[in-house]
């Protein structure tokens, strides 16, 4: 069996693909169009819970796998299962989409609303069927073992007009904000986090900023996964939120929302923000056209637009600005609906909602 397969290897052309399998949605293994791949499902995995396995009663030795479409059309994937003698072997599989994005579909997207195809039979075939595949669209499978004993996993692209390609855009996994409790010396607390990413970009930025209060950006080599913390924000018991975007990344950005805490000392003031700038979007609701300003005093400054999954829509970068920032900005593009515009100069930090209707 293992000759003819590479035989078939050779007279195609394809690409072997000989690696462990990904027990993750983190971390899938991306599939290309005209490769053909060869897993090992290792033992003793069980997927994590989270998403929606829709019919899979047991999900061990998981092969997670992310499909990028870039080229539109029909994909189909097919393969099968083995044990380590090359016999056939059971495996389960389902695949979920369209997203629109990787930045945050594990595990909040993999839902019932998403399943795309799943089958829970006792052969050792394996059939992901896409019909009507769009440019920039991406799809997570996952093929798992029902024995749970070691075991191979082969499969290629068998049909279909669409391509996918290997190379995956910046995409965020999760992003985590935990608040301290309420410090009783002066009424404050700290939010620190990690955020997990997958494919960054080598240039640009990456800043993580609070709606209420503190902001830290890095720069290139970007290390996976990298932890933040801001301190001394005002406890007040606000519903708050934290972004993290790449400035390069082409939207790869993330949102996540946490509770501040109260006010712990009573004889104490809660301490004040940090500094707001006063931003103006008029008009507020609008039709999609809109003009951002502000007054800046002499530093740097960072304006992102996020739409209200934190996915980034507008990036603009001005080195030591000094006076009034003002620009007209275009949403028509995008479709209606809640947007914010955060800007972040040094210590600053403010958020304004934007209604696009």
């Amino acid at each position: 069996m293992k000759k003819t397969i590479i035989s078939f290897l050779i007279l195609f052309l394809f690409i072997l693909n000989s690696l462990k399998a990904q027990d993750s949605c983190f971390t899938p293994s991306p599939f290309c169009s005209g490769n053909y791949y060869n897993y090992t499902m290792a033992a003793g995995i069980i997927a994590p819970s989270g998403p929606d396995y829709g019919c899979l009663a047991t999900q061990s030795s998981p092969l997670w796998i992310s499909i990028f479409v870039t080229s539109p059309g029909d994909l189909t994937i097919t393969g099968a299962g083995l044990d380590a003698s090359d016999n056939p072997l059971d495996i389960d599989y389902i695949y979920w989409g369209p997203f629109s994005s990787m930045s945050g579909i594990c595990y909040s997207q993999l839902d019932a609303g998403h399943i795309l195809g799943c089958d829970y039979s006792t052969d050792n075939l394996l059939n992901f069927a896409i019909t009507g595949a769009t440019t920039g669209s991406y799809y997570i499978a996952m093929v798992s073992n029902y024995s749970g004993q070691p075991a191979f996993v082969s499969y290629s692209q068998s049909g279909g007009s669409g391509v996918a390609t290997c190379v995956l855009p910046c995409s965020f996994n999760f992003l985590s904000a935990t608040p301290s409790v309420c410090n009783v010396t002066d009424n404050t607390y700290s939010i620190s986090g990690v955020m997990n990413f997958s494919n960054p970009p080598t240039t640009g930025t990456l800043t993580v900023f609070g709606s209420c209060g503190g902001s830290q950006t890095f720069t290139p080599p970007f290390t996976n996964p990298t932890n933040y913390l801001f301190s001394g924000l005002p406890s007040d018991s606000n519903t708050c939120f934290v972004s993290a975007i790449f400035s390069d990344g082409a939207g790869c950005s993330l949102n996540q929302s946490y509770l501040a805490p109260a006010m712990c000392n009573p004889n104490l003031s809660v301490k004040e923000g940090f500094d707001q700038m006063d931003i103006t979007v008029a008009p507020n609701p609008s039709n999609g056209i809109v003009e951002l300003s502000f007054i800046t005093s002499s530093q740097d400054i960072s304006v992102f637009i996020t739409d209200i999954l934190g996915r980034s829509i507008y990036f603009d970068q001005v080195e030591k600005n000094t006076g009034t920032y003002k620009k007209q900005i275009d949403l028509t593009p995008f479709d209606t609906g809640i947007y914010f515009v955060k800007v972040v100069a040094g210590k600053s930090c403010s958020c304004k909602k934007i209604i696009y209707n």
